[in-house]
């Protein structure tokens, strides 16, 4: 079973090691980006979504089994922007 974890500011994506299954970044009154790190804040940035305003964009992983993450960290930037992490 999955679990869902919403972020309205950048930190880290949950505790502990993840499969990443999908992200929905929606945009809100500016446009939003979101880079996603797999292991931690010090991690290279391993994907860029962008959404514009009051709209969203979707990422699913192109395996049933997800991304491995060891600690996904989220950076969001855009006023109004959040983000939904699925993940097992």
């Amino acid at each position: 079973m999955s679990t869902m974890a919403k972020v309205t500011a950048t930190g880290n994506v949950g505790t502990g090691s993840r499969s990443l299954l999908s992200i929905v970044l929606a945009g809100g009154s500016a446009a939003a980006t979101l880079d996603v790190r797999l292991n931690g804040s010090g991690d290279a940035v391993a994907m860029t979504l962008a959404a514009p305003i009051g709209d969203s964009v979707v990422w699913r992983a192109g395996s049933r089994q997800g991304v491995g993450a060891a600690q996904p960290h989220a950076t969001l930037a855009g006023t109004g922007a959040s983000a939904t992490f699925e993940y097992d």
